[in-house]
């Protein structure tokens, strides 16, 4: 009951957030509307006694009761579904709003690649239209409520015994609320599969798949499997449908049979004289509207039921996320030592660690290179630095502070950095580069020096309209990117924040050849040498060329930690780096010749 109290609490104050106004007017007016119905009825009753009694005044006054109510009937029913569509409509785009923001907010990447919660969050996502209507819904119910309690009063006043119809009107309520229930066990139990089915769906649609599906001809496969897990979702949830409507046809037969009996015994009673012939035209105009109220009354409790399921996975999600929200605290300031202590990290249910024991120092204003095999723990590492993930054992320190002791967004706000699977953000260029720091989105300048920074100068004198050009296909008019000039962008968006603490860049030139990589790596080693920040520049990369003249060169092997120094250092020890960088001078040596060949 707390939760269903929490869920109507969260959708009325929503509702007033989006629109007082509005919303106090829906809420008024949806009673007015449920009771004006009876209000009919009764003036019907007034006009048909006071003609049998040949009362003009009485006629005229039941007359003024019937346009009255009439007239008021309309206009509440037009403006209050005018006023309740617009406030749907603001309702929603605010819920969406929060989903985003939470989904986007919550701190660290765990959650991502939990089953569990990647399931609710696909129910979530399948019932997000319902958010929007959720207010409509607890509105239209409360008309119904008001309705059918007026018609029932106003029956009550012809014999008390009709009281009885909310007792027999119960079945219907439970039927409904036992179906829906049956229902979202239904929807659970099969959101893993229906989320794969989804992704079958989006998969066979992606332009980014649209090669490989074509190449190896896997259209129809995609299509069996998505229609083979489409009747292990559908069954189930079929069953629970039928399965309402048995139990809501039973509850139906029980009111309909009391309320032929309640029509009954006031036709008997106006044969025998004990009713008027007012009473018996009352109640076969409430009766029509009792039938009508019920069910709409149970349409709306099906409704309300579905919508506040929708609001139960609402407020999941935002109970998610406050218990994984930390404390706001201030910013660090550049210029301190980057520490690992025996830092130790595991995915969920992984069968062993990516990273075991890892200690490191990181020293402030230095270029630090992470080389090793692919599965080595290089993006793992990466990621707790930039608190993506907090370690499984052991602690991460900035300036002997507990990087856990900052709150993961006023650490971020120092941090910038290129993953190696960068989004690319179809986006005018001057915001997709711009974005890497908000204060200066718009800041002409700001972007053209980070294009620069990344050896993009040029880029923007290949657009239609430079900085202002729409990146990617997905709108009217927008320009593709190569690969390369994606990376590019992504690059420059890295560089666009100001005297970060510390600044990633994994296998940030994957798409570029060795020659450009190697000089946007000497690019970034030369700005953090001419600037006094002290930002720690973490550089991952398998070209070994490219980072030897990093600062500091870490080897990671088997989850651990194998050799650090310099590359002179490294290769005076003549251990797995020096073997890895002889390997790769070789196949550099052996290919040359080839190109050469090649190109003449």
């Amino acid at each position: 009951m707390s939760d269903l109290v929490r869920a109507v609490a969260r959708l009325i104050g929503t509702a007033f957030r989006a629109d007082p106004a509005r919303a106090a007017l829906v809420l008024v007016l949806a009673p007015v509307g449920g009771a004006i119905a009876a209000v009919t009825a009764l003036g019907l009753q007034r006009m048909v006694e006071a003609a049998i009694a040949a009362d003009r005044p009485g006629m005229l006054g039941a007359a003024g009761l019937l346009a009255t109510a009439t007239v008021l009937a309309y206009l509440t029913s037009t403006v209050a579904g005018d006023l309740r569509i617009g406030l749907q409509q603001r309702v929603g785009l605010l819920l969406d709003r929060r989903i985003m923001e939470m989904c986007g907010g919550l701190p660290h990447l765990d959650h991502h690649e939990y089953p569990p919660y990647q399931d609710q969050l696909e129910l979530l996502r399948t019932h997000r239209v319902s958010l929007g209507l959720a207010f409509g819904a607890l509105v239209e119910n409360l008309r119904a409520l008001v309705a059918f309690c007026s018609t029932v009063a106003l029956l009550m006043s012809v014999r008390p015994e009709f009281l009885l119809l909310l007792v027999l009107a119960l079945p219907t309520v439970l039927a409904v609320r036992r179906g829906d229930r049956a229902q979202a066990g239904a929807e659970e139990a099969t959101a893993a599969p229906a989320r794969l089915r989804q992704s079958l769906f989006a998969l066979a649609c992606s332009p980014a798949a649209a090669k490989e599906l074509r190449v190896y001809g896997l259209q129809r496969e995609i299509a069996d499997r998505h229609e083979s897990l489409g009747e292990g979702v559908d069954r189930p949830r079929q069953r629970a449908e039928l399965r309402t409507g048995v139990w809501t046809s039973a509850g139906w037969m029980v009111f309909g049979a009391g309320f032929a009996g309640a029509l009954a015994l006031v036709v008997a009673s106006a044969l025998q004289g004990r009713a008027s012939a007012g009473d018996v035209v009352l109640t076969i105009a409430l009766g029509s509207q009792l039938t009508g109220s019920v069910a709409g009354l149970i349409q709306m409790l099906a409704w309300m039921h579905r919508t506040l399921r929708a609001m139960g996975y609402f407020l999941w999600l935002e109970d998610h996320a406050s218990a994984a929200t930390g404390p706001a605290t201030p910013a660090p300031s550049p210029g301190q030592d980057l520490v690992l202590d025996r830092v130790s990290f595991s995915y969920r249910d992984a069968p062993r660690p990516v990273l075991h024991e890892v200690s490191l120092r990181l020293p402030a204003g230095r270029t630090v290179a992470i080389v090793g095999d692919n599965g080595a723990g290089k993006t793992t590492l990466v990621k707790l630095l930039c608190r993506m993930y907090e370690p499984t054992s052991g602690r991460i320190t900035y300036g002997g502070r507990d990087l856990a002791s900052f709150g993961a967004e006023a650490w971020r706000s120092r941090v910038t950095a290129c993953f190696q699977d960068y989004c690319r953000l179809e986006f005018p260029l001057r915001a997709s580069v711009g974005v890497g720091d908000l204060a200066r989105v718009d800041s002409g300048d700001a972007v053209l020096a980070a294009l620069d920074s990344a050896g993009a100068a040029g880029l923007p004198d290949l657009l239609p309209q430079g900085l202002d050009t729409q990146l990617g296909p997905s709108f009217p008019g927008g320009t593709d990117l190569s690969g390369g000039q994606w990376q590019k962008v992504a690059l420059s968006r890295a560089v666009m924040r100001r005297a970060p603490v510390l600044r990633v860049l994994d296998e940030p030139a994957a798409n570029l050849d060795p020659a450009s990589e190697y000089e946007i790596f000497r690019r970034f080693q030369l700005a953090a040498a001419q600037t006094s920040h002290g930002t720690i520049t973490v550089f991952v990369s398998h070209r070994f060329a490219t980072v030897r003249t990093a600062d500091l060169i870490v080897v990671l092997d088997g989850s651990s930690i194998r050799e650090t120094g310099s590359h002179e250092e490294l290769m005076a020890m003549d251990g797995l780096y020096a073997n890895l960088y002889r390997l790769h001078a070789q196949g550099y040596q052996e290919t040359a010749p080839l190109w050469t060949t090649a190109l003449a």
